[in-house]
């Protein structure tokens, strides 16, 4: 069909406000399940230490009577230590950008020390539970790093393998087992999404049955899991390593702080202002048999 000619039409038209929606859309996880569920204690040092204990393991004992007191004998604690980690993050912003309206904020400076700060918390997250670190001391060009939690936890409640293997529940009740051995009762079991599904698979497992009621809902998901070694609840986590699984008493995990998280104005050199977001800690495992590990598994 012909246009009517004359007629002023959008394509043409000079001054056309734009249509911004006035958000910002982020759907980027923050939530840092290790990280939230641990305590917070006080560094005082760049080598934090702790020290950790453990009775003897049962024996006969049965003396006579009247008998000398015989000799003592005594064990030393064990010194464990870890290095505190510095995790910086910096934002700058021009003098005009700071000037001129904006969609979505009404200040692009804040915008972005807020954006920093989720980061500097998810940053924290890998290194605790992600990277795998083994932790450094550091020097003049390398920077100290703190222990990952799975390279704290014990050779004798770990459960290896020499190759990655599919997550069993074999492998779970293995390493609940270990850690109930050695005296520990975790409340948590973290897995990655793509585990979760298998833990979820737990409960298909022939001779187990699920009563739903009438909910006209379907449900796949296992929130609690409860072994012969005690319950633990099952905890997705986006940025745990993938080849492990842990199995966590969180009581006995905190993080030390040497410097809390805190927002350095920094000095200006030009038309800019600049911000320093920075906090140094370090992770510790106060018992190290407490928890319980499955490594070498398969994503």
């Amino acid at each position: 069909m012909a246009t009517i000619t004359g007629v002023a039409k959008t394509y043409d038209l000079v001054g056309k406000r734009e249509d911004v929606e006035d958000i910002i859309y982020d759907i980027s996880p923050t939530d840092t399940p290790f990280l939230s569920s641990i305590g917070t204690g006080k560094a005082k040092a760049t080598v934090h230490q702790w020290q950790q204990d453990k009775l003897d393991s049962p024996a006969a004992n049965a003396v006579v009577e009247g008998a000398a007191a015989g000799t003592a004998s005594a064990t030393d604690t064990t010194i464990k230590s870890a290095n505190t980690q510095i995790f910086k993050k910096v934002v700058e912003v021009s003098g005009t950008s700071q000037a001129i309206g904006l969609y979505g904020r009404a200040d692009e400076l804040a915008r972005l020390v807020a954006k920093k700060g989720k980061e500097l918390k998810r940053d924290i997250e890998y290194a605790m539970v992600g990277a795998g670190q083994a932790g450094t001391a550091g020097n003049g060009s390398t920077a100290r790093q703190l222990t990952s939690a799975q390279n704290q936890i014990a050779a004798a409640t770990t459960n290896s393998n020499a190759g990655n293997r599919a997550f069993t529940e074999t492998i779970l009740l293995d390493v609940m087992q270990k850690v109930f051995t050695a005296g520990g009762m975790p409340n948590q079991l973290q897995v990655t999404p793509s585990h979760s599904l298998i833990v979820a698979g737990f409960a298909a497992a022939s001779g187990r049955t699920r009563d739903f009621g009438t909910q006209k809902k379907v449900v796949n998901a296992v929130d609690l899991y409860v072994s012969p070694f005690g319950e633990v609840a099952v905890v997705p986590n986006r940025f745990l390593n993938a080849n492990t699984a842990m199995v966590l008493d969180t009581e006995y995990w905190s993080r030390a702080v040497l410097r809390p998280m805190q927002t350095v104005v920094l000095a200006k050199d030009g038309d800019s202002d600049k911000r320093m977001m920075i906090t140094e800690l370090t992770l510790v495992c106060e018992n190290d048999e407490a928890s319980g590990l499955a490594k070498d598994l398969t994503a």
